[in-house]
């Protein structure tokens, strides 16, 4: 394995611990996970480690393969546009009500989060500041447990995402996107925000492009060929509900 895990004693912990290694590259495509030497190194049993596996395989992290072990995922580009499209309905309806219910206090925590990314030191601090910011907005629309299903759903998504705030220049674009939904809700203009965090999260159809062409090896399928669909967007605006 890349790094020494640190050690953990329950599935829950193990789940978010492999989670974020496969996230940030830290454990590659076509790694092997083995259940006995994950266990081992933890120091725990082989349930809780086979509980982890069997989470991160529905969230497309894994590959468990009967008789051949278990191995990180590489990356589909279709389960990314799924990924997309929960996350897409799910925030752009919350946003609208973040902009109804945001308070002083809300401003505060909002600009605090914007300061924090702004500040950022290296690509991780970004990216769980990025996440800090979509969580406090689900929360200040009253939808703090619909987090748990975008968390969910994004898990294929953020490889993408965290193969992408490695560019300074994306990282600057994203950090404008963020200034530009936080003013909209920040001011009460719901249609603003909404139209903010649809261009912000439909940056991934850029990001995948520009991910399969830096970094071929996280994906599946040969790299050489055929890319996403660049019209995609357009079929998910059509298939997307509309936001009242």
């Amino acid at each position: 394995m890349s790094s020494s895990p640190r050690r953990v004693t329950s599935s829950t912990q193990i789940y978010a611990d492999l989670r974020h290694r496969i996230v940030t590259g830290a454990l590659r495509p076509l790694q092997c996970l083995s259940e006995t030497d994950l266990a081992a190194a933890l120091g725990v049993s082989r349930t809780p480690v086979r509980e982890a596996l069997g989470k991160l395989e529905e969230e497309r992290l894994v590959e468990i393969r009967p008789r051949f072990g278990t191995f990180v995922a590489p990356i589909l580009p279709e389960a990314v546009f799924s990924s997309q499209f929960v996350r897409e309905a799910l925030e752009c309806a919350a946003i609208e009500q973040a902009a109804a219910r945001c308070t002083s206090a809300g401003r505060a925590t909002l600009e605090d989060i914007l300061a924090a990314q702004r500040g950022a030191e290296d690509e991780e601090a970004f990216f769980l500041a990025d996440d800090a910011l979509h969580r406090a907005l689900m929360a200040m629309a009253g939808q703090a447990a619909a987090w748990g299903v975008v968390h969910a759903a994004k898990a294929v998504l953020d490889r993408v995402r965290y193969l992408s705030v490695q560019r300074p220049r994306k990282r600057q674009s994203i950090l404008a996107e963020h200034r530009q939904i936080v003013a909209c809700v920040t001011s009460g203009d719901a249609p603003g925000a909404v139209a903010a965090m649809r261009t912000h999260l439909r940056g991934v159809f850029v990001s995948i492009e520009q991910s399969l062409a830096a970094h071929p090896e996280f994906f599946a399928g040969d790299a050489q060929g055929p890319r996403p669909n660049r019209h995609r967007p357009r079929q998910l605006r059509e298939a997307a509900p509309a936001v009242s």
